[in-house]
């Protein structure tokens, strides 16, 4: 029960993710991130991020926010 639930959850953040690659503002996109990196793989991800042209981080933030909501789907059904 816990797991469904759990995943619940997830999916509806990889939904909120995806609403928000379609309506968010530019200035809000360019922002969201993790804050204060805590490894140098984060430092290097977030710097690859912020160099990149809005269209691409749209592209980025859709496609996270949908294998979040197909990967904890596919978890719901089959566990």
């Amino acid at each position: 029960m816990g797991y469904k639930i759990f995943s619940i959850i997830f999916i509806l953040c990889g939904l909120f993710v995806m609403w928000f690659a379609i309506f968010g503002k530019e200035k809000e996109i360019k922002e969201f991130g993790s804050g204060i990196p805590t490894n140098f793989i984060d430092v290097i991800l977030m710097m690859i991020y912020k160099l990149l042209p809005s269209v691409i981080r749209k592209i980025l933030l859709f496609a996270m926010g949908l294998a979040i909501s197909i990967g904890f789907t596919y978890i719901l059904f089959n566990l």
